[in-house]
């Protein structure tokens, strides 16, 4: 039985469909670094993204500097007034990266959960088509927060597993996008950007994750650390950690995590949709 959801404003936001034709695909990059770092999303941007429009019609690019939160914001804002009916899009963020979320060339932090919502509109708008390459150090941190009520602000996202630098952001970037036009491209172009930047034991530190795949994860309640989410939780309550209080709030924590997947899995990842 579908458990009826409460609708959004982006459920009746203008979106593409499942029936949409799909006409365009843009690579917009939005670059906030401090002024002594090497800037390499505007690099990407001039040395090929902006040329990509001579390969194939259907490609277009944008390139935004910005500074603050209120910029990112406005950045977002105008990318999405630009979208069209059949327009997929793929954002890249060329910032500092930390645990609690993007650090930006004023100072500020833009909080994982606020970026998702800044993003959301992207991807609700281009029917849950977009694509995201978080260019940063511990991107991979922006699991840490989801929330199942609202629709998921990505397709797909491009993360880092450590540390990175410029000059591996560039090369690894050229050779993607070397390879990559669209959603569709990616599995040819993340080889390329793996084979361009990995370690002596031919491991890489750019990773694809997708929205499914993080739901699943997050709300998994036979997930493989489990003891520990059930320790924390109890240090989180100050309640004494014994065998009894495990068991006990195990039990809790799996049924709760349970009956989330089960409610919200289908609205999160747009399958009551497409």
């Amino acid at each position: 039985m579908k458990v009826p959801i409460q609708t959004t404003f982006f459920d009746r936001y203008e979106m593409n469909t499942a029936n949409t034709e799909i006409k365009r695909w843009g690579i917009v990059v939005i670059q906030s670094l401090n002024s002594e770092d090497i800037k390499t999303g505007e690099s990407l941007y001039k040395d090929i993204l902006r040329y990509k429009c001579y390969s194939k019609k259907e490609s277009f690019s944008s390139f935004y500097n910005v500074h603050s939160v209120q910029d990112f914001r406005s950045a977002i804002r105008n990318i999405e007034n630009s979208l069209i009916e059949g327009d997929i899009l793929t954002l890249q963020v060329e910032t500092h990266g930390c645990d609690e979320g993007i650090g930006l060339s004023c100072g500020e932090t833009l909080k994982w959960k606020d970026f998702y919502d800044i993003i959301r509109t992207l991807n609700v708008k281009t029917g849950h088509l977009l694509f995201i390459i978080m260019a940063m150090c511990k991107s991979i941190a922006m699991i840490s927060s989801i929330n199942p009520e609202e629709r998921a602000p990505y397709r797909a996202f491009i993360c880092t597993t450590r540390l990175v630098n410029a000059d591996e952001i560039y090369r690894g970037f050229m050779a993607f996008y070397e390879n990559y036009f669209n959603l569709l491209d990616i599995a040819q172009a993340l080889k390329a950007l793996q084979e361009e930047v990995k370690d002596e034991n031919g491991f890489s530190p750019f990773q694809v994750l997708t929205a499914e795949s993080v739901f699943d994860e997050t709300f998994n309640p036979n997930r493989t650390n489990f003891t520990e989410v059930v320790k924390a939780q109890l240090t989180r309550l100050n309640i004494p950690i014994s065998a009894t209080t495990e068991s006990v709030m195990s039990n809790d924590l799996q049924k709760l995590l349970a009956e989330l997947h089960d409610k919200f899995y289908n609205y999160y990842n747009f399958k009551d949709l497409y």
